[in-house]
C-alpha cells in the first residue's frame, strides 16, 4: 500500500519552461530516492516525455510516464487516473512531480489528488507556477483564465527565464508579486528553471479558483477535438483545439532531413506561438524549442522518433503549414527559404 507520498504540481503556461525547471529538480534529487514523473501536453503528439527519458538516461531513480493530448486536469480522466496508477506501481517513488498542459486549469487535479482516490496515497504539497514575465503584457495570455488561475492556485510563484527579462519584464513580475497578495509562501525569479529545491516541501494552501467554469468540472464539456490524418509520403498530421488554442503535431520519417533555419523562418511567419519537437537534420537529430522571439536547438546523442509540434492562439490551415515544413526538408528547402 502506497502511502503520503510528497507530490507536486509544477504549473505554467505554454513556454514558461516547465519542463526545463523539473529537469533541474531530477539533477538535483536526492541520492538513493525514487523520482517520478507524471506528464501531459496539450498536443496528441508528446514531446516532453521522451526528453525527460533522454536526461534521466540510465538513471535507475527517475521514472516519466506521459499523457499526451489527453486533459490531465479533467475530473474523472481515465488517463490521468490510469498513467498516475501505473507510475505509481511501476516506480514505487519517494516523489511525484506533476507537469500539467500549459492549457490546464489545476483546480480540478488539485481536486482529484486530494479527494478519496488519492487522499490517502498522495500527499500534495506546494504548486509550483511558473510564469514568463515577458508575458505579462501580452492580453492573449493574461486575459486567459486559465493564465489568471495557474498563478492564483500557485503556492510558489516563479519568474523564469530571468536572463532573457528587461528591467521593464522584472517590473511586471514585481506587480504580479504584489498584487498576488501575501498568500504565497515564496515569490522569485530564476533563469533555467533554476529554483530551490526546498520549495517543493512548502505546504499547500487552501485555495478557490478565480474562474473554476474556466474549465469545466465535466469531461463533456471540454470541446476538445482532434482530427487525424495521413499526410502522405509517411507524414502523419493529428490535430486538435481546445481552450482558443489550436495545435498540429505531426511524426516524421526518419529519413527526412530539415534546414533548422528554414523551420524559424516558418515560427516567425505562420502566426504560430509554441514549436516543438525532434527533427532531423544532415548530421543527426535536435531538438527544437520556440516561442516567439526565443529559439532554442540542441543536438540529441540518443535519436528518437522524429516529430513536431506546433500550437497557435488562431485557427491556422494546416495543409498550407505542413507544405512549409516539407519544403523546409533538405533537398526542397530552397522555395521556402528564399521567402521574404
Amino acid at each position: 500500500m502506497y502511502r503520503d507520498i510528497p507530490t507536486n504540481l509544477i504549473t505554467g503556461f505554454l513556454g514558461t519552461g516547465k519542463t526545463t525547471a523539473i529537469l533541474h529538480l531530477l539533477s538535483q534529487a536526492p541520492v538513493g530516492q525514487r523520482w517520478a514523473v507524471l506528464v501531459n501536453e496539450f498536443g496528441r503528439i508528446g514531446v516532453d516525455g521522451d526528453l525527460m527519458q533522454i536526461e534521466a538516461g540510465d538513471h535507475a531513480e527517475v521514472y516519466v510516464e506521459e499523457i499526451a493530448g489527453g486533459c490531465l486536469c479533467c475530473v474523472g480522466s481515465a488517463g490521468m487516473q490510469v498513467g498516475l496508477n501505473r507510475l505509481i506501481r511501476s516506480s514505487k517513488p519517494d516523489r511525484i512531480l506533476i507537469e500539467p498542459t500549459g492549457l490546464g486549469h489545476p483546480a480540478q487535479l488539485i481536486q482529484q489528488l486530494t479527494g478519496p482516490q488519492y487522499g490517502e496515497v498522495i500527499d500534495l504539497r506546494a504548486t509550483i507556477g511558473l510564469v514568463d514575465a515577458r508575458m505579462l503584457n501580452d492580453p492573449r495570455y493574461t486575459s486567459h483564465p486559465n493564465f489568471q488561475d495557474q498563478l492564483h492556485l500557485a503556492d510558489v510563484l516563479i519568474g523564469n527565464k530571468l536572463d532573457c527579462y528587461t528591467e521593464a519584464d522584472r517590473d511586471a513580475f514585481y506587480t504580479l508579486v504584489k498584487t498576488q497578495g501575501s498568500a504565497k509562501k515564496a515569490a522569485t525569479m530564476v533563469a533555467h528553471g533554476g529554483f530551490k529545491q526546498a520549495y517543493l516541501d512548502e505546504p499547500r494552501l487552501e485555495r478557490t479558483a478565480l474562474f473554476p467554469e474556466a474549465h469545466a468540472f465535466n469531461t463533456d464539456s471540454h470541446n476538445h477535438h482532434h482530427d487525424h490524418e495521413h499526410a502522405g509520403g509517411d507524414w502523419y498530421r493529428i490535430e486538435g483545439a481546445a481552450d482558443g488554442f489550436y495545435t498540429a503535431g505531426w511524426t516524421l520519417p526518419a529519413d527526412t532531413s530539415f534546414v533548422p533555419g528554414c523551420l524559424r523562418q516558418i515560427m516567425v511567419l505562420s502566426g504560430v506561438v509554441r514549436m516543438k519537437g525532434f527533427v532531423p537534420v544532415s548530421n543527426g537529430q535536435l531538438r527544437i524549442n520556440a516561442t516567439p522571439g526565443e529559439w532554442s536547438e540542441e543536438a540529441l546523442e540518443q535519436q528518437v522518433n522524429p516529430r513536431i509540434e506546433l500550437i497557435s492562439t488562431d485557427p491556422l490551415d494546416w495543409r498550407v503549414i505542413e507544405r512549409q515544413l516539407r519544403e523546409c526538408v533538405e533537398n526542397q528547402a530552397a522555395p521556402a527559404a528564399s521567402r521574404k
